[in-house]
């Protein structure tokens, strides 16, 4: 349950550190691209093997991990700028609930996959939540497409992951490779991005994309150790009930993010549905 507990704690400390880069200043996008950089470095580092860039260009999914890391710097952003713009628990509820995208799309397109009436009843209680935790006062409305962007992104996000993980990696070997690169590509994009932008680096912008950097590698890490400890049965409806309700609880009391009765509702709304979801 430590890696567990972990897994958590590095999760919601990303929503957090968005959240202090814009009360410090810091430019979010060299932030994130420095932060990837940190987490790919980390990776080799930890990795330990030599790396072989002929091994990786002959695999079968080098091309749709090229896509991923382009598409892993732009859901980055847009989860930063969810966190600024509407605060820490919307985003958090954004990004974790869409776990409902993969559901539907394995039901779309696995025919091997039964859902049970509580999986139903979690879908739908998932859109209701969304519905509610999303709903704001008028002058905020325009805010709120960047949650939903966020919402669909992720779901695609973890849909195209899971599909990859699936299909094309077949040993911990490739699944090693297969994260530094995303990590690498997702640094390219972005570094591109600010020399086309022609924007000046700072040096705050690279230190907190190292401070980003450490959590997110750490959380993608101790999650892989979770569930090989604990199983994915109990590990995703503790984590992402845990991250939405931590989230939450530090946007209110820290942050002192305002939620109406409909949004509280709709936070514990998410809760279950994520519950019925993922342990039946």
């Amino acid at each position: 349950m430590i890696s567990l507990t972990l897994t958590i704690l590095f999760t919601v400390s990303l929503f957090i550190f968005f959240k202090e880069f814009e009360k410090r200043n810091i430019n979010t996008h060299q932030a994130i691209t420095f932060n990837y950089l940190t987490a790919s470095i980390i990776a080799i580092l930890l990795y330990g093997n030599p790396i072989c860039l002929t091994d990786i260009v002959n695999t079968s999914w080098i091309y749709p991990t090229i896509a991923l890391g382009i598409f892993f710097v732009v859901m980055f952003n847009i989860m930063a700028k969810t966190t600024q713009q509407l605060g820490i628990s919307i985003a958090s509820i954004a990004s974790k609930m869409s776990l409902v995208i993969p559901v539907i799309a394995a039901l779309l397109f696995q025919r091997n996959i039964n859902l049970s009436i509580y999986n139903y009843i979690g879908i739908l209680l998932a859109l209701i939540a969304i519905f509610l935790t999303f709903k704001k006062k008028q002058k905020t409305q325009k805010s709120l497409k960047i949650a939903v962007f966020l919402f669909f992104g992720a779901g695609i996000l973890d849909s195209f992951l899971d599909y990859i993980r699936e299909k094309h990696l077949e040993s911990i070997n490739d699944f090693n490779l297969f994260i530094i690169l995303i990590f690498f590509i997702a640094f390219f994009t972005g570094f591109v991005i600010i020399i086309f932008n022609r924007n000046k680096i700072s040096f705050k912008n690279i230190i907190g994309g190292v401070l980003l950097g450490i959590p997110n590698y750490f959380s993608i890490y101790f999650v892989l150790l979770s569930l090989e400890s604990l199983g994915g049965a109990v590990v995703f409806p503790v984590l992402n009930i845990g991250v939405v309700l931590i989230s939450t609880i530090i946007s209110y009391l820290v942050y002192k993010e305002n939620l109406n009765k409909e949004n509280w509702f709709g936070i514990v709304l998410a809760c279950v549905s994520i519950f019925l979801l993922l342990s039946f």
